[in-house]
Formats: structure tokens, sequence, C-alpha cells
């Protein structure tokens, strides 16, 4: 829960620091809504499952080729065994280039279910998205840093279509 807290807590303050440089600029900060799909990508076994996502962003600009953008995603019906969900608060930082946008970040995983929790070790996460009007197009991979799995052995990726407001 300390994880949690501290995430929280850093996301606010670099959204603090953020938000009077984006509105110094007269521009707003930008919130989505997305859903998608996420797989899982593990040794020896690899999509064999897929999750439905939902998730709700704020991207603050940082100058003009640059977003922070404070993040929330919920991962419905796990790929583990059993009715396993995910809970991933984070923060990434957003390369724009025109329409597209390439970013990395971290975020802290939380599983629920069968009325238990537990928080793993804060997660590194990239993404790569396309901006077409209101609508964004997001893939994304997330490398879970657990004490017993080696990096890069127990990733997910995933896929979202979002509307911005």
């Amino acid at each position: 829960m300390k994880k949690v807290i501290l995430v929280v807590l850093v996301a606010g303050f670099v959204s603090a620091l953020a938000l009077p440089q984006a509105w110094g600029q007269e521009k707003k900060a930008q919130f989505s809504l997305n859903a998608g799909v996420q797989s899982n990508v593990f040794q020896g076994t690899s999509f064999d499952g897929a999750s439905f996502t939902l998730d709700a962003r704020v991207g603050v600009a940082l100058g003009k080729s640059f977003e922070i953008s404070p993040e929330v995603m919920f991962v419905l019906d796990g790929v583990f065994e059993g009715d396993v969900n995910f809970f991933y608060p984070g923060v990434m930082l957003n390369y724009k280039a025109g329409n597209f946008f390439l970013g990395a970040g971290a975020v802290l995983p939380i599983a629920f279910g069968d009325g238990e929790s537990d928080t793993g070790n804060i997660a590194p996460k990239i993404n790569i998205g396309y901006k077409y009007g209101k609508v964004m197009f997001t893939i994304y991979a997330i490398a879970w840093t657990e004490s017993d799995i080696d990096f890069l052995d127990m990733n997910f990726i995933g896929a979202t279509i979002g509307y911005k407001f």
C-alpha cells in the first residue's frame, strides 16, 4: 500500500509542476478514456489468453514536444487461472512528433481477485501511439520486475483505442 501512495504522490507532484507551464502556454490538459486488449508474453507460453483493459489518462504538455501523462488502467479477466484482475496506476513521459507519440514510464501492478490483493514492484512501461483527431491508438509493453523473475521474462503487451476530451 505504501508503494501505491508513493506512485500517486509522485504522479501528482509531477503533474502539479507541469500544469502551470501548460496553462502558461494556453493549452489545456487532455483527458482520454481508452479501451483495449492485453495479453501475456512469458517464456514458454505466450498469447494464451486475452484480457479486456480500460484506462484513463491525462496528457499535460511540457513544451512543444513532450507530454507527461498520469494514468490508471484496469485489466479485467486476467490471463492467470482464476479471476485475477490488475490495476496499474502510473505515469508516462511522451515525446510527440506530429500525430505520433512515443513514451516511457512506470506503473505499479496491483493484482486483486478472490477477496485478496497483492502489490508488485514498480514495472517499466513503453508505448507508441497515433492521434487522429479525437481518436487515439496506442500499443504498449509492460515488463514486470519481481524479485524471483528475470527482467523481460514476464511481460504484457496490449493495444488500446481511445477518445480525447
